[in-house]
């Protein structure tokens, strides 16, 4: 079956993930329906939100939904309540809140990023979708339950079919890179020829690999140790590289051969005396002062990744330190003050004309401009989330029309949605349409709100479906307009706050600590300029220009510190 799907352009894997995914929706929808739920399509789409491919992911991403969902839905009744359902008040309420959640979101990393995004437009769900006082905590209420059903389901079904080993790829990845690291150095060594530690390929093998942490770091305790300690060997890997490819290299037939045994002992997963012990005769091998210390750092590394391994604990003898990440303060900055603006000028539309249909386009906005305000190129985004969004309306709109009027159940409405959920699983898994699939199933459900007796108005299902798609086209003006954002623009933020920090650091030195947390951030930079020269093809002379000064800050540091020791 794998072989005919991919002559026809869909990837077998996306596509049982697909209908693995479906089965979830269309169980969460049943019992959702049972359960007597009003909106009981809203478990379907959380199921579609959170499916994810390894269990870790989806079990965190489904706990950061529902508490996103729970800080959003309370906020949304506060709110609503404190501004005696008056438009303007809750509008303008509800565009400081999702300017507030996105502001967040841009700072922090991660699935706690979409949990605090998911909070900022979830409010909009409560708020917006309230047509009377009365329903309101109903309304509420049902919302919360809706998305513990669809995370529930979806943790169960996704469980069930989740492929354990997936969770070990990024560390099988990164024992592969590490091999070819020690023998492209031993290499360098033996031969006294840098370009044999191709440098290059290095950083871009490094970069993909910080680029899978955060996913890797997710379902439990270990897992965030274990991404901790990924994150540590490819940090001090980086560091001996850079000094390996920036000092002079001296022939030393002794140091590449410990490191060749040292990579064939981790080809093998030999035990981690074995391997330690190997990286450390190489490590007393090395005459250069300031390389020695760096490749101890990377031995100190290994340790506590293979002491991991071994026991699920770090080694007892190295000291765990908090590292620092990149936050884009910049683009935090700016993406609120988008929010606010677009926002605003819909709220205050909708506060003009009192139109209902304005409720539903400023939920959308809610949704465009925080969920994809940390994505690459957010306005190239909004082109396949609007073509993904018309066509789930326009499938909507048919259904109103040609379907819905002759059932006579909510039950048989329900089960009218079930076969779209199996359909959605073909878009969801072929090449040309993947990126607008989740787009087109997420406002199909959105729209289809089972409730008997039901009637056909042409007018009112035209218009929300209208109103509903008109978002992506304003939050891409706004992306467009307003402080755009692309990666020349986050690439340029990148180098701001790095040539910041490195200014710093030539005029205050730092303490040991302090300056291993702050190195763990510039790595973190740099390996963000790294994939984003990756993405656009462009070469890496800025980043190693950025680690060659960032080297001599710290080699200067080290003299200045030398000539202060009392003699």
């Amino acid at each position: 079956m794998r072989q005919p799907l991919a002559n026809l352009g869909f990837d077998y894997i996306r596509f049982r993930f697909g209908l693995r995914t479906a089965l979830a929706a269309c169980l969460s929808l049943i019992i959702a329906w049972a359960l007597g739920l009003e909106h009981p399509q809203w478990s379907a789409m959380t199921v579609w939100a959170v499916s994810q491919p390894t269990r870790g992911l989806l079990l965190e991403k489904g706990a950061y939904r529902a508490l996103g969902t729970l800080i959003g839905t309370l906020f949304g009744i506060i709110l609503v309540v404190s501004a005696d359902h008056q438009i303007l008040p809750v509008a303008i309420g509800l565009t400081l809140w999702v300017a507030l959640c996105v502001y967040i979101g841009n700072l922090i990393h991660g699935l706690v990023s979409y949990g605090t995004i998911l909070a900022g437009y979830s409010a909009s769900m409560v708020a917006l979708l309230t047509r009377s006082p009365d329903a309101l905590l109903p309304l509420g209420i049902d919302r919360l339950l809706t998305v513990f059903v669809g995370v529930m389901m979806a943790l169960i079904v996704g469980w069930l079919f989740t492929y354990k080993r997936a969770e070990q790829s990024l560390i099988n990845q990164m024992r592969r890179e590490t091999i070819i690291s020690l023998e492209n150095v031993a290499q360098s060594i033996s031969k006294q020829d840098k370009t044999l530690l191709n440098f290059d390929d290095r950083l871009s093998k490094l970069a993909q690999i910080e680029a899978q942490l955060l996913e890797h770091g997710t379902g439990s305790p270990a897992a965030h140790e274990s991404a901790r300690l990924v994150r540590k060997v490819i940090n001090s890997q980086l560091e001996w590289l850079a000094h390996v490819y920036f000092q002079p290299i001296e022939r030393n037939q002794e140091v590449s051969e410990h490191l060749l045994d040292a990579a064939n002992l981790l080809r093998q997963n030999a035990r981690r005396t074995d391997i330690l012990n190997a990286l450390k005769e190489a490590a007393i091998g090395i005459e250069q002062s300031q390389l020695r210390v760096a490749f101890n750092e990377f031995v100190d590394a290994c340790d506590e990744r293979l002491s991991f391994r071994d026991s699920g604990r770090a080694a007892s003898s190295t000291r765990r330190s908090l590292s620092l990440l990149h936050r884009d303060w910049i683009g935090a900055r700016e993406a609120s003050i988008r929010t606010i603006v677009i926002m605003g000028l819909i709220s205050l539309l909708w506060w003009y004309t009192e139109w209902f249909q304005v409720a539903f386009l400023l939920l959308g906005a809610s949704i465009m401009l925080t969920l994809f305000s940390t994505t690459d190129n957010p306005a190239k985004t909004m082109k396949t989330v609007f073509v993904g969004q018309c066509a789930g309306a326009l499938l909507s709109v048919i259904m109103h029309a040609a379907v819905w009027p002759y059932l006579n159940t909510t039950g048989a409405m329900v089960a009218s949605l079930i076969p779209i959920m199996f359909i959605a699983a073909l878009p969801l898994s072929h090449h040309r349409t993947i990126n607008g699939s989740m787009d087109f199933v997420l406002v199909f459900l959105l729209l289809m709100q089972p409730v008997v007796p039901y009637s056909f108005d042409l007018f009112n299902s035209f218009s929300i479906a209208l109103a509903v798609v008109l978002a992506p086209i304003i939050a891409m003006l706004g992306y467009k307009l307003l402080y755009p954002t692309n990666l020349a623009r986050r690439e340029h933020a990148l180098s701001i706050a790095i040539a910041d920090e490195l200014d710093a650091h030539s005029r205050a030195p730092l303490s040991a600590s302090r300056q291993r947390r702050y190195r763990a951030r510039f790595y973190h930079r740099l390996f963000k300029l790294i994939q984003i020269a990756d993405k656009t093809h462009a070469s890496y002379q800025s980043v190693i220009n950025w680690l060659h000064r960032y080297q001599q800050i710290m080699v200067s540091h080290e003299r200045s510190m030398d000539k202060n020791l009392p003699r």
